[in-house]
């Protein structure tokens, strides 16, 4: 009887286990994880972070730029007189990980993403209509797979 027990035990605590492990971590991204996905995601958007005009900053100075979200810009120092140029701005849902550029609405989904986001979450992203309205995108159709 008591090793029926033990085996019971051990057979619903693996399946809570497998279980918690599909559903995520239930844990916010912290700051740098979500600063791995921005980093992942310019590169495969091409740019060149090494260039020493280029820079990956955070938006999310004192309070966050948009709730639930960490926001980063990518900007390309002007090297004549005249105003820089903005390159991408990143929304990284906190909960999910989708990654989306704000200014052209588009959620990023590649392979290399899908995997980091597994790593941090416990699943990759998928589309949701409710990030796009808080991003300001419902009004525009969001693109995809960029």
């Amino acid at each position: 009887m008591k090793d029926m027990r033990r085996v019971l035990f051990t057979g619903v605590l693996l399946t809570l286990i497998v279980q918690s492990a599909l559903a995520g971590n239930g844990r916010p991204l912290t700051q740098k994880q979500a600063q791995r996905l921005a980093v992942l995601v310019a590169k495969y958007d091409h740019i060149d972070l090494s260039d020493t005009h280029i820079q990956l900053n955070s938006m999310d100075l004192g309070a966050p730029f948009i709730q639930g979200y960490a926001s980063f810009i990518i900007i390309k120092e002007s090297t004549t007189p005249g105003p820089d140029e903005t390159l991408r701005r990143y929304a990284i849902n906190r909960q999910t990980a989708n990654v989306w550029e704000m200014t052209l609405c588009t959620r990023y989904s590649f392979p290399e993403l899908a995997h980091m986001q597994r790593m941090f979450v416990g699943t990759s992203a998928k589309e949701s209509a409710l990030e796009a309205k808080q991003l300001g995108c419902a009004a525009k159709a969001p693109k995809q797979g960029m």
